[in-house]
């Protein structure tokens, strides 16, 4: 019968250590951002801070950034914000084969992105926490460039 009692032990400890050991997504200061492209991609969020007033700036940083993205690529973008002081989130997105070929300047100079959005904290609760690139129907109110259907 001990040795029944300490095996559930076991079992509980190491379920309550799963649990409590898995990363949590934190909804309301994240997003999940999927290619649905038939070719790789590069993103680059521009998060405000306190130290600059970003937005209706949408220059492209000065030093080269960006995450890739590989066909049919998913992951969760996470942000820190107070939400009351959030204005909008820059994302731009880049073609890869653009990315790995030009130089950061020609890319900054030329504006050479695939698409810009931006995002305000309220087009993330509508879109259910879900943005895609190429933009599909569901986004089709939200702020980008070049505009929704103007490919």
């Amino acid at each position: 019968m001990k040795k029944i009692k300490k095996i559930k032990l076991i079992v509980f400890l190491f379920t309550l250590f799963v649990f409590t050991a898995c990363p949590k997504v934190d909804y309301k200061h994240s997003f999940r951002f999927t290619n649905n492209a038939s070719h790789g991609i590069y993103i680059f969020l521009k998060i405000p801070n306190e130290d600059d007033i970003l937005y209706p700036d949408t220059t492209i940083a000065f030093v080269r950034s960006g995450v890739p993205f590989g066909q049919g690529e998913i992951r969760h973008y996470s942000y820190n914000y107070l939400e009351n002081e959030l204005d909008t989130l820059i994302l731009f997105i880049f073609d890869a084969d653009i990315f790995d070929t030009y130089s950061w300047e020609e890319i900054r100079s030329d504006y050479k992105i695939l698409q810009r959005y931006d995002i305000k904290f309220g087009n993330i609760k509508t879109l259910k926490y879900n943005l895609s690139y190429p933009p599909d129907e569901t986004m089709k109110d939200m702020k980008m460039y070049p505009p929704f259907g103007n490919d």
